[in-house]
């Protein structure tokens, strides 16, 4: 199906399951010489620091408490990839279409082919972010709010992903903050949540997506690993946000049993449109954010690729 100067090679019937089933396919954005990390360097050179995350954790998978936000600094690009490979280190490259033409271009690309390819497939928005991450560094257990696929282009790395709307594994209410942007997307794991999962083992190359919302966790295993993270924006995506911001809104603020998360039907677009006509009139207080507290900076001299703050600094990131 792909054609010689497509950055995707998937077959009809990998196109026709995209988004609805757990899949691992294959794509051809390491044969660029966007990832080296000569232009990783560079680009971080020139990179907006309020856009750019750092985040260092433990090796427990359990402990998704290790997870700490890391203050960059004024480090080159150089001296950050330098810790990064050296440490136990994860970077993420907010919105990197923003700041790299080619690599709007990569994007744009991938989806117009997917558009093209998978006809039940059609985005609003899309974005990016890359990530730069250390040898058996780790993503603890989580959830996104909009859909994603992760693209691996360097090094290493395992993937678990889980079933989407099982409330075992991901709480109703917990995943009502995440659409509401008031939490982070980590939560609670237990290792037996693993008989569930689809495992997959990451080569440069390959392309892992699976349906809205499934929970999955990362482990690298091997070398420097760069993957590109893409998250994109559909009507059904949206109408889904809705319909659960609507319910945490109706329950919480109005005190309304509503637990429904069907997304069809007279109910659900009545309730949905009561929330919107609640929101306009400035009844929702809720505000979409949340702060980290950074008690370690990057230093690409320390055995771990961090050092600890004489003092713990708050910090915003941008999401």
């Amino acid at each position: 199906m792909a054609s010689n100067d497509s950055l995707m090679q998937w077959s009809e019937s990998q196109c026709a399951d995209f988004g609805r089933a757990i899949q691992c396919t294959h794509h051809r954005l390491h044969e660029t010489d966007l990832f080296s990390d000569e232009s990783l360097t560079q680009l971080l050179d020139h990179y907006p620091r309020k856009l750019l995350q750092a985040f260092t954790m433990g090796t427990d998978s359990t402990k998704r408490g290790d997870w700490a936000p890391v203050e960059i600094g004024a480090l080159s690009g150089a001296e950050l990839l330098a810790a990064v490979k050296r440490g136990r280190l994860w970077l993420n490259i907010l919105r990197v279409q923003d700041a790299d033409m080619r690599l709007k271009d990569v994007l744009d690309r991938v989806y117009a082919q997917l558009a093209n390819d998978c006809p039940h497939f059609k985005p609003l928005r899309y974005s990016g972010t890359l990530l730069i991450s250390s040898p058996n560094a780790q993503v603890y257990y989580h959830v996104d709010g909009p859909p994603n696929l992760l693209w691996h282009i360097r090094g290493s790395k395992r993937i678990y992903v889980y079933p989407a709307e099982d409330r075992r594994l991901v709480p109703l209410t917990v995943m009502e903050d995440i659409f509401a942007s008031v939490a982070d997307e980590e939560m609670p794991f237990d290792l037996s949540f693993d008989d569930l999962a689809v495992v997959y083992d990451l080569k440069p190359g390959d392309v892992a997506s699976w349906p809205h919302n499934s929970p999955h966790r990362v482990v690298n295993t091997d070398g420097l690993n760069v993957s590109l993270s893409t998250n994109h924006w559909t009507r059904e995506s949206e109408h889904r946000k809705l319909v659960y911001v609507a319910n945490r809104f109706f329950r919480r603020r109005v005190g309304f049993p509503m637990t429904s998360t069907r997304e069809d039907g007279i109910w659900a677009k009545g309730k949905c449109l009561a929330y919107l006509v609640c929101r306009r009139l400035g009844f929702d207080k809720t505000k979409p954010s949340f702060e980290y507290e950074a008690k370690y900076r990057v230093d690409p001299n320390a055995p771990l690729g961090v050092a600890p703050l004489s003092e713990p600094a708050r910090t915003s990131f941008a999401v």
